[in-house]
């Protein structure tokens, strides 16, 4: 009897662990040196990313966003967003870009100081 009450919370520890990750959202790539402003339109976009997950307005331009979220119980919950605006003529305006990824923060921080550096500025 102990043996079969041993298996079962074994079973339900282990269904626990896979089940407590999940992903919501479409990944998408952090690499966005194909986004060029006045350039890339939002076909591009569809073409690369598919449809965005969610569209707005600010101040009047129209945004498209991607998100990505990673959650995790036993571990952290990472995150990105990538975020469009539009010109009129269906280019690119503006985008900005967020994650809490690691690879992505050092990649990001990385190129921040290099930039820095680049730019005559102290560290």
């Amino acid at each position: 009897m102990k043996h079969k009450k041993f298996l079962r919370c074994t079973f339900f520890c282990l269904l626990l662990s896979v089940s407590s990750c999940f992903s919501l959202g479409h990944y998408f790539p952090s690499k966005l040196s194909w986004i060029k402003k006045s350039q890339t339109t939002k076909s591009d976009v569809k073409l690369v990313l598919g449809e965005p997950h969610a569209v707005g307005s600010s101040g009047g331009t129209v945004t498209w966003t991607y998100s990505f979220y990673e959650y995790n119980v036993l571990n952290q919950t990472y995150h990105k967003e990538l975020r469009f605006y539009w010109n009129e003529d269906t280019t690119v305006k503006h985008y900005s870009f967020n994650s809490s990824f690691p690879q992505d923060r050092r990649s990001l921080e990385f190129h921040s100081q290099s930039l820095q550096r680049t730019q005559g500025h102290p560290l």
